[in-house]
C-alpha cells in the first residue's frame, strides 16, 4: 500500500471506482475501453465536471493547493464550455494547471465558504486525512486496485470515511438509492482500501451532498450508509471484479470475444408480467370506453 501525489494516481495502471462506474453487463467492452490494463484504453478528457470536481474538493480539503493547481480566466466570448476553440486554446497553453472561469471559481468558492459554515461539516474535517490515495492487490482476483479517499478518520467506534460530492439532480431522487447515482463503487472501493491498508471494515460512510446550482448553496445533505450496507457495497464490487478477472484472462490469452457482451434471451419487464408496460395498458384499457 502506498500513498502517492495526484500525477502519479491517475498515470497508476489500476482499477479504480471511476473505470468501474463505465462497467455494464449488457456492455463490458465500455469498461475496458477506459480501463488503465488496457494498453490502448482512451484516456479521459477533462471537461467542465471534472475539472469543477476538481476545484471544489481543492477549495474543500486542500485550499493550500488551488493558487498552484488552477488557473483562473476572465469569462469571454468563446467560453461557454471546455469544448470550444477557445478554451481549448487556454488550457493547451497550460498544461501544468486546471483552467477555470472567474464565474467558475467564485461559484465555487462560495459554495465551499457555505459548506464549511455548517458545524456538522467542520465535525467531520476536524482531524481528517485528505486525499488520500492508495494503491493494493486484490486477494481474490490479484488485480491492480486503486483508491483514492476524500477524507478518512479513526474515531471511537471505529474508521470514518466522508466523500464529498456535488449533483444537479434533485435529493428526492438521490434517497431512492447509493446506487441511483452508483455511489456503491465509491463506497465498495473505499472499503476495500481500508481493509487492505488496517485489515478492519469501516464502521461508516457518510456522503456530503451539495447542489451544484447557483443559488442553491445552501442545499445540503449528510447521506450516512451503515456498515450493513457496506459490506453489500464490497461484495457486489467483489463479484464484479470476479468476471471483469475472468475476462481479463480471456484477453490475456487473446481470446477477441473477451470483452464482448454475453448474449441471452429476456423478457420485458411490463405490467403485471405482461411485454407491455404500464401507460400502454392503460391506452389499451381506454380504448374500450
Amino acid at each position: 500500500m502506498n500513498t502517492l501525489t495526484d500525477k502519479e494516481y491517475f498515470a497508476y495502471p489500476a482499477i479504480s471506482k471511476s473505470q468501474l462506474h463505465a462497467w455494464t453487463r449488457d456492455n463490458p467492452m465500455a469498461f475496458w475501453r477506459g480501463c488503465l490494463l488496457n494498453p490502448k484504453h482512451t484516456p479521459e478528457e477533462e471537461n467542465d465536471a471534472i475539472a469543477n470536481g476538481k476545484l471544489r474538493h481543492t477549495l474543500l480539503l486542500e485550499p493550500h493547493k488551488a493558487e498552484s493547481e488552477f488557473l483562473i480566466i476572465e469569462d469571454g466570448k468563446g467560453l461557454s464550455s471546455r469544448n470550444t476553440q477557445a478554451f481549448k486554446k487556454h488550457i493547451a497553453d497550460n498544461p501544468s494547471v486546471t483552467v477555470v472561469k472567474q464565474s467558475e471559481y467564485d461559484l465555487a468558492k462560495l459554495q465551499i465558504e457555505t459548506l464549511k459554515s455548517y458545524k456538522p461539516v467542520q465535525d467531520l474535517l476536524a482531524g481528517a486525512s485528505v486525499e488520500q490515495a492508495f494503491f493494493w492487490t486484490d486477494k481474490a482476483t490479484h488485480l491492480p486496485l486503486k483508491a483514492k479517499l476524500d477524507l478518512i478518520k479513526r474515531i471511537k467506534e471505529g474508521v470514518l470515511i466522508v466523500e464529498y460530492k456535488t449533483t444537479g439532480k434533485s435529493f428526492d431522487q438521490i434517497e431512492r438509492g447509493l446506487d441511483v447515482m452508483g455511489w456503491h463503487w465509491d463506497a465498495g472501493m473505499q472499503c476495500k482500501a481500508v481493509q487492505a491498508k488496517y485489515g478492519e471494515m469501516p464502521f461508516q460512510m457518510i456522503f456530503i451532498v451539495q447542489s451544484q446550482a447557483e443559488g442553491e448553496e445552501n442545499r445540503i445533505r449528510l447521506f450516512v450508509v451503515d456498515q450493513t450496507d457496506l459490506d453489500t457495497c464490497v461484495y457486489y464490487v467483489d463479484r464484479v471484479l470476479a468476471e471483469i478477472k475472468e475476462r481479463y484472462g480471456q484477453w490475456g490469452l487473446g481470446n477477441p470475444a473477451a470483452w464482448k457482451t454475453k448474449l441471452a434471451h429476456h423478457t420485458f419487464q411490463g405490467y403485471q408480467n405482461t411485454a407491455f408496460s404500464f401507460a400502454f395498458d392503460k391506452e389499451m384499457a381506454e380504448m374500450g370506453n
